[in-house]
């Protein structure tokens, strides 16, 4: 009778341990791979592409467990904010182990994306070495201050955006959305996590954004310039510039300057558009550069400028230059750069 028992004890957990191999669920490395280098969190931002590690540990060759990886980005223990279903799913989760435990473990951790001086003010070194903020939004996290000038943004709303991301930010697409013409965009996930004041916090927050504020918000001003086929007298590009901010407290670009580098080789015919300089001398350009300056533009405010171009650029050049402005007042990235686009490329005009 006891040797029944043991034998049915040991059939009865090897059906277990059957069942229990049967019901594992494999992940997709390849799509775990699109995940994390490619989709919607940028993790690699932080933890290197091939997962080796930068800002954040290296995955690759952990051998780690779905349940750990569930329990990091969901209710993560360090600096990373935590992720919604919404935002990475459980599929895309066990995906990503997959596709870490797939790689060989990394001989030596990577480098930063970004790294704030040691000289930096306080509030830049809490943003980027400390918290992680420069990985995804860079050194001067030019991201937030555009989208804090987009809709006249302050510490409350800041605030908001990092501590409930996942539900602030499509709330200010919506507004975007709702003033934008034509049809729209698929939206894309939103990108970044959930922070937590215990973790993060509000007195921290408020050094960077005091440290954001300090350095100057940036008005999310686009610049797209397009060329017209050659014709005898010439090609004519056209220029179009514009406010992105929203109508309702979004900020003001005032006493803009719009500065167009003629490219060696050719010569400017005509051109057209509000406060037009003319043609000078640029020793930083190194050559002539045509100019405009814009009073002021307000919030969904466009101008359109054309210039007409004769002769031949010397070898790769194209038509290129700025958009700044005097007021508010900013210190750094207070210049957005635009450039024709090549054949098979593209020109900058970012906000």
């Amino acid at each position: 009778m006891r040797n029944f028992f043991v034998a049915v004890f040991v059939f009865c957990v090897l059906v277990v341990q059957g069942g229990t191999a049967a019901a594992q669920v494999v992940g997709d490395p390849v799509n775990g791979e699109a995940v994390f280098r490619f989709g919607n969190t940028s993790c690699s931002n932080c933890h290197g592409n091939g997962a080796v590690g930068g800002w954040g540990p290296d995955l690759a060759g952990r051998g780690i467990t779905l349940a750990q990886a569930t329990r990091a980005i969901r209710q993560p223990m360090w600096r990373m904010p935590s992720f919604v279903p919404s935002q990475l799913t459980d599929q895309e989760i066990l995906d990503m182990v997959t596709y870490w435990n797939d790689l060989p473990p990394s001989p030596a951790i990577g480098d930063w994306r970004t790294e704030a001086p040691v000289e930096a003010p306080w509030g830049q070194q809490l943003a980027v070495n400390i918290i992680g903020c420069g990985q995804c939004h860079g050194a001067t996290l030019t991201t937030p201050r555009h989208g804090a000038a987009e809709v006249g943004g302050d510490f409350e709303w800041f605030k908001r955006m990092v501590y409930n991301h996942a539900t602030a930010m499509p709330e200010k697409l919506d507004l975007r959305e709702a003033r934008a013409d034509g049809p729209q965009r698929p939206r894309r996930r939103i990108r970044m996590g959930n922070y937590t004041p215990r973790r993060l916090p509000e007195a921290e927050l408020r050094k960077i954004w005091d440290w954001m504020t300090d350095i100057g918000l940036l008005v999310p001003v686009s610049a797209r310039l397009a060329g017209g086929p050659a014709e005898a007298a010439g090609t004519t590009y056209t220029l179009n510039v514009t406010n992105n901010a929203l109508p309702q407290g979004g900020m003001t670009a005032d006493d803009a300057t719009v500065s167009l580098i003629v490219p060696a080789g050719t010569r400017v015919v005509s051109a057209t558009g509000t406060g037009y300089q003319g043609v000078q001398r640029n020793g930083q350009a190194n050559g002539e550069v045509a100019v405009w300056r814009i009073p002021s533009l307000g919030p969904q405010d466009s101008q359109q400028f054309t210039i007409t171009l004769a002769g031949t650029p010397d070898g790769d050049a194209v038509p290129r230059g700025t958009v700044g402005w005097a007021r508010p007042v900013a210190t750094s990235d207070a210049l957005v750069n635009f450039a024709l686009p090549r054949p098979g490329g593209r020109g900058r005009g970012g906000e």
